[in-house]
């Protein structure tokens, strides 16, 4: 009951349809079970010649009404349990990837991609086959022994209590059994999670296994994973199948029971043939419905675990939103004693800076220092645990998330591309552009010479995460896609990391464009290519230990210096990323 609650919890609606359907369902099963009564009275009526025309009628007529209603209330309550479990289903996806859209970005860094597909495609169905099938048939097969055993009561006790009497140690050993199933059960769901996960990292990632030699370890990696599934499944079975065996032995042993009840009455002449003979055809259908019962609560049981994840997913915090938001003097930028960490671990403390509006600056510093840290802190991929981040004196908790996505734009040294037509990508930060601003931004991006080489032009489609593409032109196309955007604020992320010599001239030279009258926060290991900003963090350890231009922080012989000095004795000779700002140096 519990998986049903958090269901209509999230899913936010009562599914009527579906408890209709299964009241229909357990009509349909009391119709099926009333014409074994019907034949013991009218077996009593013949033993004892009492019944006239009449009777006979109407028990005719009664026998007719119960297949009528099996028919009748099976079909419609099939299609009640059907239809409605698939309306509180639709519901319930909706739920679930609308509080997908509102958690933290920072949420899908710490998760596999593969785990959280799974969870999303696997455990949804396994809930969803839940209200379509296993509910229904769990009430109604729990219904069929309910309502002979209260019928059987009234025509005889004795054999009533004889037949059911094994039936609590039975339930007993099963329960223990599903003790054990269970635990290895939410085991397996991790091993196939995993699974998962390494399969889809297996299969995007392909083409640098095999060029590095490489797909032998992942194969192992999955070879073990599915041995492991495979050992967990068999467990799994040996279990589960064993605590029904044993919850059928104990059931079948009330068969035996049953028969030396029946003996010892018929010796004390306190049984007739005619109840003898209905105990005898209505003793199998209890013990074939209990057993049916017992197999669907050890998937149901089972299933549950599914729901259990999508509740956790569901129970992941979101981002704080205000039904206010406060509008920003400007695009200045302000950090006030920010601190953040994860898991508890502190990454970033203390951190205090200013970027006027307009201004330029970049972030330096060692691998593991906090810097791609700073830049998800500012797009609000996660918020501050102390301190807290302005712009234009607006905290970004007041802001919200809409309206600072408005402002902001993102050029991440991987290129997100979807599966569709250079228009359709580049127009995703604004879908209502035309054709010709599409163009226009292209054309400042140098995206143009590569896109009219495409066979159908701006309609050619990129295929899945524009593979079609080289990492350049991806990541011109995204800076084209700012370009038309045109926020006050552009956060660059090692923007020409992946890419070639002869594309990062083109790549500098767009990011030139984009950065003109807009205030630029980036994130560069490669100190050449910041050598003309405005101003220059270096981080070491989550705090800011130097700050300056570039002139300074050489002369001030620290941690930039050394940095710089080892890139300069082994490194080509790098254009500034931002050739050209205010502030750049003769």
């Amino acid at each position: 009951m519990s998986m049903l609650e958090d269901v209509v919890r999230i899913a936010g609606r009562q599914p009527y349809r579906v408890y209709r359907g299964i009241g229909l369902r357990v009509l349909a099963q009391a119709c099926s079970i009333a014409p074994f009564f019907l034949a013991w009275l009218g077996l009593q009526w013949v033993l004892a010649g009492s019944a006239g025309s009449a009777e006979w009628w109407g028990l005719g007529l009664a026998l007719g009404a119960c297949l009528i209603g099996q028919l009748l209330f099976s079909h419609f309550g099939q299609m009640d349990c059907f239809i409605g479990a698939y309306d509180l289903m639709m519901s319930y996806r909706a739920a679930l990837t609308d509080h997908l859209r509102l958690v933290p970005l920072g949420f899908f860094h710490q998760r596999r991609i593969g785990e959280l597909a799974a969870t999303l495609t696997d455990d949804v169905k396994r809930v969803e086959d839940v209200f379509t099938h296993l509910i229904a048939e769990v009430i109604a097969g729990i219904s069929v022994p309910l309502i002979f055993c209260l019928l059987l009561v009234w025509v005889d006790w004795r054999l009533t209590l004889s037949l059911l009497v094994t039936l609590p140690l039975g339930w007993a050993l099963y329960q223990g059994c599903m003790g054990y199933l269970l635990r290895e059960g939410t085991r397996q769901s991790g091993r196939l999670q995993m699974a998962s996960g390494l399969l889809v990292e297996f299969v995007s990632g392909i083409r640098t296994l095999r060029l590095f030699h490489r797909c032998d370890g992942m194969l192992a990696r999955l070879e073990e994973t599915f041995a492991s599934i495979r050992r967990g499944s068999l467990g799994i079975e040996a279990w589960g199948g064993g605590g029904v065996q044993l919850l059928r032995l104990m059931i079948e042993m009330g068969l035996v029971s049953l028969l030396l009840m029946a003996a010892w009455l018929f010796v004390e002449q306190s049984l007739d043939v005619a109840t003898w003979l209905l105990f005898v055809l209505v003793s199998y259908k209890i013990i074939d419905a209990l057993l049916e019962v017992a197999a669907y609560l050890t998937q149901l049981r089972m299933m549950s675990q599914s729901s259990a994840r999508l509740s956790a997913l569901m129970a992941e915090p979101i981002l704080a939103e205000t039904t206010e938001v406060a509008v920003p003097e400007d695009s200045t930028l302000r950090f006030e004693q920010v601190s953040f960490g994860y898991a508890r671990e502190p990454v970033v403390q203390g951190i205090d800076f200013t970027v006027p509006a307009g201004s330029v600056t970049a972030i330096v510093g060692p691998s593991g220092s906090g810097k791609s840290t700073l830049l998800h802190l500012l797009g609000r991929f996660y918020d501050p645990q102390q301190g807290q981040i302005t712009l234009g004196g607006v905290d970004l908790k007041a802001l919200g998330t809409d309206a600072l996505y408005q402002q902001v734009g993102f050029v991440f040294q991987d290129v997100q591309l979807f599966d569709g037509s250079v228009l359709d990508n580049v127009r995703i930060g604004r879908p209502e552009a035309s054709v010709e601003a599409v163009r226009a931004a292209c054309r400042e991006a140098h995206c143009e010479a590569f896109i009219e080489q495409l066979e159908q032009g701006y309609d050619t489609p990129l295929g899945e995460g524009g593979l079609r593409l080289s990492g350049g032109e991806r990541q011109r196309l995204s800076i084209a896609r700012m370009l038309l955007k045109a926020p006050r604020i552009v956060l660059l992320d090692e923007a020409t990391a992946s890419v070639d010599p002869c594309a990062q001239a083109d790549i500098q030279q767009a990011l030139s464009r984009l950065a003109e009258g807009r205030t630029v926060v980036m994130i560069a290991h490669r100190l050449r290519t910041v050598e003309y900003a405005d101003q220059i963090l270096v981080l070491d350890q989550g705090r800011i230990v130097e700050r300056g231009n570039h002139r300074q922080l050489l002369e001030l012989g620290g941690l930039y210096r050394r940095l710089w000095d080892e890139q300069d004795a082994q490194a080509m000779p790098l254009a500034p990323l931002i050739p050209g700002l205010p502030g750049e140096q003769p």
